[in-house]
């Protein structure tokens, strides 16, 4: 079991290394977005593949043998491992705990606020708040945001609730559940949080002055309140890079080829989970 949740670290490592260096910075977002889910599926599985023409390529005569080893029955001492699934189930109940935690404090918030039906979607209108934030169907809006910015905003909650990014964000809420002790999965969250940014901004502004829409992100400081599987528009660590991937040009189609590194990734990957134990 430890021996297959390290390969599921090692491998994320290596894709998440792959996206940093090569992806991160151009402008496919829908590609990035789906590159990002896959990968971290794709590390769960390919612990499982073993190819066996690599496992026989390696002769049993080089195989290397260990000297036997003999033990004197009245000298042997037990020695009782430490049983690592009660630290992931122990892990893993404290993170539900948590995640329960958060869903009280929406349901709390939600019940603060009035509810608004828009066809397909609702919005939540919350008294005394500057919150800006979407999950599902649900668009929670505070009653004190100006009435200019409101429909900018109000636009681009509706692209994570049509995109249905929400999907996504609880995807990776649920691997930090299981996965509690892997860092990456919190990276990986992070990543895909970025991206649904990028991907609401760029459709809201194709039909706008993309600097009046930027202007208006930097022209107050909106109060937070932080749920890690819902998508928040003002969020101030992710103003500066929004703005940043607004005012970028776009990545030629060419460079779409980045995306083949991911083939020599799962090659390797592959021939070094099938290599025989030596």
């Amino acid at each position: 079991m430890i021996q297959y949740l390290i390969q599921v670290v090692a491998f994320q490592l290596l894709f998440l290394l792959a996206y940093d260096l090569f992806l991160k910075k151009e402008t496919f977002f829908n590609w990035n977005r789906v590159y990002l889910i896959c990968s971290s599926f794709i590390s769960f599985v390919i612990p499982f593949i073993k190819i066996e023409s690599i496992q026989n390529a390696v002769p049993q005569e080089y195989i290397i043998l260990l000297p036997e080893i003999v033990l004197t029955p009245g000298k042997a001492v037990e020695v009782i491992a430490p049983s690592w699934n009660w630290y992931l189930i122990i892990g893993i109940t404290v993170s539900s705990i948590l995640f329960m935690y958060k869903i009280v404090q929406l349901i709390q918030l939600k019940l603060k606020g009035i509810i608004t039906h828009r066809g397909s979607y609702k919005i939540i209108e919350i008294p005394n708040s500057t919150l800006a934030f979407s999950i599902f169907n649900y668009v929670f809006i505070g009653n004190d945001i100006n009435e200019e910015k409101l429909q900018d905003v109000l636009s681009h909650e509706l692209v994570h609730i049509r995109e249905k990014h929400s999907i996504d964000l609880l995807y990776f809420e649920l691997l930090r559940i299981l996965c509690w002790f892997n860092p990456l999965v919190y990276i990986y969250q992070k990543r895909i949080s970025e991206l649904h940014e990028y991907i609401a901004d760029a459709a809201v502004v194709k039909n706008k002055n993309k600097s009046d829409y930027y202007e208006k992100l930097l022209a107050e400081v909106f109060q937070t309140q932080h749920f890690s599987f819902t998508n928040q528009f003002f969020k101030h660590s992710l103003i500066k890079k929004r703005i940043i991937m607004l005012t970028k040009q776009k990545s030629r189609q060419i460079l779409k080829l980045k995306y083949l590194i991911l083939v020599p990734v799962l090659i390797l990957s592959l021939i070094h989970i099938s290599e025989p134990t030596r």
